[in-house]
């Protein structure tokens, strides 16, 4: 009974030594604390960036923005850092501005008519052409395996003719992630603002009245996308699209498509309620390639611009109806 009862006393004790609080110096609390808020910092993941996916949820901050969605970049730059640069980037800023204003309208200028809309019939503007390397900084590469969502790779890059090459492999396979139902997908987007970060909007278009694309293809299907993401959240994948079929070869196609024939999607998919494109509200253009076949692509492109056509007088190509009352859209 004795025996028992001491190792019940030795166990009891041993028990109340372990609850009983360790005194430990102040300095060594602070390491440990700073230790435990470095390991949960690294823990904590960084909001996600892609060129077509959802926007990223991290607050705004006084921070440098993520342009081309680097791996590894900490948006968190100390002030030290920013006291440094400040100058340099409010003064291309400025330069950036100043050259923004002075291309804007007035009576001297092309820009006047393209504003009021006082086109003759075969007016073309080229937005975009590819004669040096600073004429693909606005344009950003995207496909399903930067978001590890398949295996399919893309670039475009300069050529010496003063042109631009979209190309890469499509690969359909589904990782073996029982998350993901479909892969295949591949894309070049415009990422363009104006000075001081500010929206920069295709407000010239909007006279126009067909996009115009010259280029050379390899016989696959591609996708023309306007983009025209509004202010919420549900208004964030609105586009209008319509398809690119090229016809391979080495002959060069110019492609006429009336704005009146692309149709309203979100996040590429087809709407039963259309509508038509309005230009003003467009603020990037893409070309997506998705057509579920395995294999190389390359699609060669000269330019991209808009060209005005008397002869169409067709508004909207695709059949609009009014929906009832008491459906959830028809208020």
């Amino acid at each position: 009974m004795l025996l028992r009862s001491s190792f019940l006393f030795r166990r009891l004790a041993t028990q109340a030594s372990d609850n009983i609080p360790t005194v430990v110096p102040k300095d060594e609390s602070k390491k440990q604390n700073k230790v435990k808020k470095q390991e949960y910092k690294a823990k904590v993941s960084k909001a996600t960036w892609s060129l077509f996916g959802d926007r990223p949820l991290a607050p705004t901050s006084l921070a440098f923005p993520n342009k081309r969605g680097i791996e590894g970049y900490d948006p968190e730059v100390p002030i030290k850092d920013l006291v440094n640069d400040g100058p340099k980037i409010i003064k291309d800023e400025l330069s950036k501005f100043i050259h923004e204003v002075g291309n804007s309208a007035s009576i001297e200028k092309i820009q006047f008519m393209e504003d009021v809309g006082i086109l003759r019939h075969g007016d073309t503007k080229i937005q975009y052409q590819f004669k040096k390397e600073s004429d693909l900084d606005i344009w950003g590469t995207g496909c399903d395996s930067d978001w590890g969502k398949g295996f399919s790779t893309c670039s475009f890059k300069l050529t010496d003719d003063n042109t631009a090459v979209f190309s890469g492999n499509l690969v359909t396979k589904i990782p073996r992630d029982g998350k993901v139902e479909k892969a295949g997908w591949a894309s070049i987007k415009t990422i363009e603002t104006n000075a001081f970060l500010r929206k920069k909007y295709l407000t010239r278009w909007s006279n126009y009245s067909h996009l115009i694309i010259k280029c050379r293809g390899d016989g696959r299907s591609y996708k023309v996308m306007l983009h025209a993401p509004g202010y919420i959240d549900l208004t964030w994948g609105d586009s209008f699209s319509y398809p690119l079929h090229t016809h391979g070869g080495p002959y060069w196609q110019i492609e006429k498509i009336p704005f009146s024939r692309f149709f309203h999607t979100v996040y590429g998919r087809i709407q039963d309620a259309q509508k038509r494109v309005f230009l003003n509200d467009v603020s990037s253009f893409s070309i997506v390639l998705m057509d579920r076949i395995d294999g190389p692509f390359n699609l060669e492109i000269d330019f991209i611009g808009v060209t005005h056509d008397k002869s169409h007088q067709e508004k909207f190509a695709y059949e609009s109806y009014d929906l009832p009352v008491w459906n959830t859209q028809g208020f």
